[in-house]
């Protein structure tokens, strides 16, 4: 009875709290799902839980498109159905998109690895592709820059004029298989890339050479195991039009791990 009370206050602090600075909400989509606090209504872009299939968001991005890339299956997820790679090949894309990035972004992503990790395995969580791209992603020991274990790696490349950064000091990346993670990525005045893992901060630091410019747009997102085959899990995809903040990503983390506990809506 304890959990279910922290649940309900949780859900009634993100139901009734302030909109962490945000604008006045113009879509209130916390009223229609469940697991997307008011704090976000009139934020967010994209959002996909899978409930209606792989291909098609309960939010879905303004002329965007889901791709099922090689292809995953529909299984249970974190909050109800979740994308599963049936190859630990497959990845999902949103395409066809049209954001700069000096304008800020959240992406974020729940997550669960199916396998055993062992000192090479590697996994991809995002990308966001435009005349470059951001990367976020686990690869494991190999040649590859001398790495000995998994590894947290967060990626700017190809930019033009910006200097890329090959981030692998942030860490290991060791996670326990069947368990449930949640990753975001941010970019905000027009320079700074910040990695949340499980509400906490992973890595941050601010591009150098330019700022991202209007001309720097990203047209797809990929999500989950692409070429760093490893059997995943995905669920809860959103896009926001805001960089939230540590205390932002923390509290939402915490709330949607109280509410998958006691299993709400109540069963």
């Amino acid at each position: 009875m304890r959990d279910v009370a922290t649940a309900v206050g949780v859900l009634a602090a993100m139901l009734l709290g302030p909109a962490w600075g945000f604008a006045e909400p113009t879509q209130a989509v916390s009223q229609r799902y469940s697991y997307l606090p008011p704090a976000w209504d009139g934020h967010v872009v994209f959002y996909h839980s899978f409930s209606q299939g792989i291909e098609q968001a309960e939010i879905p991005w303004p002329g965007g498109r889901v791709v099922n890339g090689q292809p995953g299956e529909r299984v249970a997820g974190l909050t109800g159905d979740g994308f599963q790679t049936t190859d630990g090949k497959a990845a999902l894309t949103l395409q066809q998109l049209q954001w700069p990035l000096a304008r800020p972004i959240t992406v974020s992503m729940w997550w669960r690895l199916d396998e055993p990790m062992k000192l090479d395995t590697g996994f991809h969580l995002l990308t966001l592709g435009a005349n470059g791209y951001i990367s976020n992603f686990v690869r494991g020991k190999g040649t590859w820059c001398g790495l000995q274990e998994p590894t947290f790696v967060i990626q700017t490349y190809n930019f033009p004029g910006i200097s890329n950064v090959n981030g692998i000091g942030y860490g290991d990346g060791w996670v326990t298989e069947k368990v449930w993670h949640h990753v975001a990525l941010t970019v905000s005045e027009g320079s700074r890339v910040t990695v949340f893992w499980d509400g906490r901060p992973r890595s941050e630091f601010a591009v150098k050479g330019r700022l991202f410019g209007d001309k720097d747009v990203v047209q797809s997102i990929q999500w989950g195991s692409h070429w760093l085959g490893c059997a995943m899990v995905l669920d809860e995809l959103v896009v926001l039009d805001r960089a939230l903040s540590a205390e932002h990503v923390g509290d939402y983390v915490n709330a949607v791990q109280k509410l998958v506990e006691v299993k709400f809506p109540f069963e």
